[in-house]
Parts: C-alpha cells; sequence; structure tokens
C-alpha cells in the first residue's frame, strides 16, 4: 500500500542505526499504547539514554526529547490527541495508514524505524492444556500453505481501501471445547471489531482459521490494550492477541512475566507518528 508522507522528521530509539526528531517544544508529548513489562518513567529513561547517544538527524536546534504518555486503548489516545494532551501519537505503520485513509484528518509528523517488531498470541505460562503448542502447529502450517500471506492481504493490505469483510466463526457442535480468545477490536486493521460488533480484523481471521483446523469453538472477550496479562493471569481468558517484541532487544517492554508466546505471525519494522492536519 503507498503511503504518502510530509516527513520532516525519522525518529527510531529501540534498537540498531537510528535517526530522531530534536523537538523544539518543552514538554511535547507522544501518545503510545501501554507496554506491560515497562512504566513510562522506565520508557522514558529508555528513550533518554538513546535520545543523547544514538545516530541523529538534527533538524531544530533543539536537544529536548519528547515526553512518552502511556495509553490503555487506542480510543482513549485518539481522544487524547484531539482534545490537545499529546501533540502526536505513536503507531504501527499499518494502523497509522489506515486511520489516514478512512478518517483523512491526520498526517505523518515523525517514522521511528527499528529492527522488526512482532506480534504473537500470549497464552498464560503454566498451561497445561497444551494449546499453545496447538497454535504454533498450525501457525506454523498456515505459514508453509500460503493462508498467512492471504490473510495478510486480505485483510491488512486492502484496509482502506474498503471496510474489512465481517469474520465468521464456524461452530462445531460435536466439540466440547471453547476457547475464550481476548481482542483489543482497537487497534484497526490488525485488531478490530466493525461498528455494528462484528469481528472484522486480520488477527480474527488468523483465530477463526486456527479455530477451523482445531475444530473447537471460540468465545471473543473484548478488552483494552492494558488489561492483556491480567485477562490471562486471572483466568478470564485462555489467549491473548497480542503482544509485541521488538528485535534486538533482551527484556521485552510488552511481555510481562508469566505470559508465553507463540510463534510470531506477523511484523513490521515502522512506527509512524501522526497528528491532526
Amino acid at each position: 500500500m503507498k503511503k504518502l508522507f510530509s516527513v520532516f522528521v525519522l525518529l527510531s530509539f529501540f534498537v540498531g542505526t537510528s535517526f530522531a526528531l530534536e523537538y523544539e517544544e518543552a514538554n511535547h508529548k507522544v501518545g503510545t499504547l501501554t507496554h506491560l513489562n515497562s512504566d513510562e518513567k522506565i520508557f522514558q529513561t529508555f528513550a533518554e539514554n538513546f535520545w543523547h547517544g544514538g545516530d541523529r538527524i538534527f533538524t531544530t536546534g533543539s536537544t529536548k526529547t519528547p515526553v512518552f504518555v502511556f495509553y490503555n486503548s487506542l480510543t482513549e489516545m485518539m481522544l487524547a490527541l484531539e482534545s490537545g494532551k499529546v501533540n502526536e501519537i505513536s503507531l504501527p505503520e499499518d494502523v497509522a495508514d489506515y486511520i489516514m485513509h478512512t478518517t483523512g484528518k491526520y498526517a505523518v509528523t515523525c517514522i521511528m524505524r527499528s529492527e522488526p517488531v512482532y506480534i504473537s498470541f500470549g497464552f498464560r505460562e503454566n498451561d497445561e492444556t497444551g494449546l499453545r503448542e496447538k497454535f504454533n502447529q498450525e501457525l506454523k502450517e498456515m505459514g508453509a500453505d500460503g493462508t498467512l500471506l492471504t490473510l495478510i492481504a486480505k485483510y491488512i493490505d486492502e484496509a482502506g481501501i474498503h471496510e474489512p469483510e465481517a469474520v465468521n466463526f464456524e461452530k462445531f457442535d460435536d466439540s466440547d471445547t471453547t476457547i475464550r480468545v481476548a481482542v483489543t477490536g482497537d487497534l484497526p486493521p490488525i485488531d478490530y471489531i466493525a461498528a455494528d460488533g462484528k469481528p472484522a480484523g486480520f488477527n480474527t481471521a488468523v483465530i477463526a482459521e486456527i479455530a477451523k483446523r482445531l475444530k473447537v469453538n471460540v468465545e471473543l472477550v473484548n478488552i483494552e490494550a492494558g488489561a492483556r496479562a491480567a485477562s490471562l493471569t486471572s483466568g478470564r481468558t485462555d489467549v491473548v492477541f497480542w503482544f509485541m517484541t521488538y528485535g534486538g532487544i533482551a527484556k521485552q517492554p510488552d511481555v510481562p512475566e508469566k505470559v508465553a508466546l507463540s510463534r510470531p505471525y506477523y511484523s513490521w519494522d515502522e512506527f509512524l507518528h501522526i497528528k491532526k492536519f
């Protein structure tokens, strides 16, 4: 999908060679989704250390680092942007593209480039049902037979061109297994629930395909991004979509203890900062 950018900044503080904006404003705030194995203070310290030690392209004379603010959902973060509580928000490139294409209200102000960021399903670390291994096997086969690429093309690459199609879950009356899967529905087109309440995003399409192959029923449980780990450890859900892992980082900022991940099945290498026109 073509991206039309008005780019005045390149930023990356996660890993590797990087480029960074020097913000002129004091206390310039950037909203980002909550990372479950970090907090704003830790995240800010990490950003500060990189800001003054990484490779940078200077665009102004300022040496100030933006202030990163955590939000538990994209909806909450968008409201903060609309009300002026933050100057920009930081999103995975596909999510930012979708929002810009479907609303026409936002423009890119910054590209954060890093080594690949992967998404995976999360499971309880002490789960003894073998569910994680079953998901891994199906994800492996879906990668080998081209199913994942087909779903990516349909639900991500074409998103913004038209409304993503609703995802239908097959009902297996002869199965006594129901998997409770947590989704935020709040990170389109990757994690998306349509306005009429029907699941329509890439993640639910992947889940529906896995459920069909395993011949199990699925109950979707809507949660906020900040409640992902709690929904697992409390036993409210059996699987959580999504957790992010960053290449080249030993301590993962989004994966807390007692959470075990599936094999990755989607990735990106850019985060975009967007703001209102």
